[in-house]
């Protein structure tokens, strides 16, 4: 993946930081800097995530509540830090079928589920994150603009990880879905 272009125009972009947090003490104190800096309390998503083998990068099907399900391909360095992704998404009218088929052909690689406070500050998704089996995240996105390069990205979520009190030691290099099949 080249990281320095605007990577393929049919594909979205974002630049990611995700961190491990110091339990729910710490969950909670990023949670009340995040209602402080947005002024809102964050929208409570619940996620039941299903990763599929893949030749190049990730693919999940994401089961949500309240909204269509979304079948999601991404690819991204396992680096810690602000890191580039390239991802394409489309809404799922039939879930199950879709986990039927590609569980049948590509194979299941491993399913998790968690609950996300969702936030939203300029061009960036804060999530808050509790994954069942593994403990309390919180994941900066960055949703470039199409003029935006990857170094403007980066400056957002280096600010982002200041006022979240984030330190080099909490970040993580790959997705949850790799923490939990260590």
């Amino acid at each position: 993946m080249a990281t320095g272009d605007k990577g393929n125009p049919d594909k979205h972009r974002n630049v990611e930081l995700k961190a491990r947090l110091d339990g729910e003490e710490g969950y909670e104190r990023r949670v009340a800097i995040a209602k402080q800096l947005t002024g809102a309390d964050g929208t409570v998503i619940t996620q039941r995530d299903v990763f599929f083998h893949a030749t190049t990068g990730r693919l999940k099907l994401r089961y949500l509540e309240d909204k269509p399900s979304e079948l999601i391909s991404y690819d991204r360095s396992d680096v810690a830090g602000p890191k580039l992704s390239l991802y394409s998404k489309m809404d799922v009218a039939e879930p199950a079928m879709l986990e039927q088929i590609l569980a049948e052909t590509v194979g299941v690689r491993g399913r998790l589920n968690k609950r996300r406070l969702l936030f939203l500050h300029g061009q960036t998704r804060i999530h808050l994150d509790v994954v069942e089996s593994l403990g309390h995240f919180m994941e900066f996105e960055v949703v470039l603009e199409p003029e935006q390069t990857l170094a403007q990205g980066q400056s957002i979520v280096d600010e982002m990880k200041r006022l979240f009190e984030l330190s080099d030691a909490d970040l993580m290099t790959g997705a949850y879905i790799d923490e939990l099949l260590k």
